[in-house]
């Protein structure tokens, strides 16, 4: 617990000293991962700190893990997957948001963190506090929300229909408005996407240097341990 409340202190620091608009961090990219900021491909290292509405992309056998900068949730980004994150503080909380365009991933919540989390998609918006879940945009736009732990509430934009998606069950938001939900089937979520799922714990247990700027334009880096 100690630990974890001076890498809270430490990220916190970190945001507002050094940072201009940070709200999460890269664990790690795997493969061919790219990073944008206002639409241009960054250099970054894993720690690398992330801002609002930074996009990221990977290609095929391809991974990227984040965690938002209160602790609240970490996010692990399967192959050829689209995603923008984002957040908002309000009352000391951070409202965080990630927008999934195409692909899937799978979401981690700490539910001693507070301040709301949620995945968008194309159709569809996921809500939760306290779960692990995965979410992937089909195609054809459709939403599939795969719960492993807890429970979802899904709603889709169309028609604004919603549905409580509980542990073990997969609920599917398509583009006509309408929301199913059904015990899941071991097919639909892949032996390599669990996989990833166990090494976001893995991950998320390590010694880390994350790389700031200050307002002169001075590079720093915060060891942080958790």
């Amino acid at each position: 617990m100690r630990k974890y409340i001076l890498m809270s202190i430490l990220l916190i620091i970190a945001v507002s000293v050094f940072a201009a608009d940070p709200v999460a961090y890269l664990l790690q990219g795997k493969g061919n991962v790219q990073i944008l900021r206002a639409q241009k491909p960054i250099k970054y290292k894993n720690g690398e700190l992330l801002h609002n509405n930074d996009e990221i992309k990977t290609g095929s056998e391809s991974f990227a893990a984040i965690k938002y900068t209160d602790g609240g949730a970490a996010v692990k980004i399967f192959p050829n997957s689209v995603v923008r994150i984002s957040a908002v503080k309000q009352d000391k909380q951070l409202h965080k948001n990630t927008t999934l365009q195409l692909g899937s991933l799978y979401s981690s919540i700490n539910s001693k963190i507070k301040g709301n989390y949620q995945v968008e998609t194309p159709t569809t918006v996921a809500s939760v506090k306290g779960t692990g879940f995965i979410t992937k945009v089909t195609p054809d736009r459709k939403t599939i929300v795969v719960v492993l732990e807890g429970e979802v509430l899904v709603q889709n934009k169309e028609s604004g229909k919603s549905r409580t998606v509980g542990q073990g069950s997969t609920g599917v938001s398509d583009t006509s408005g309408e929301i199913s939900v059904e015990d899941s089937k071991t097919t639909d979520v892949s032996e390599s996407e669990l996989k990833e799922i166990e090494s976001v714990k893995q991950e998320t247990q390590k010694t880390m240097k994350i790389q700031v700027t200050d307002p002169d334009g001075n590079v720093k880096y915060i060891e942080i341990t958790y």
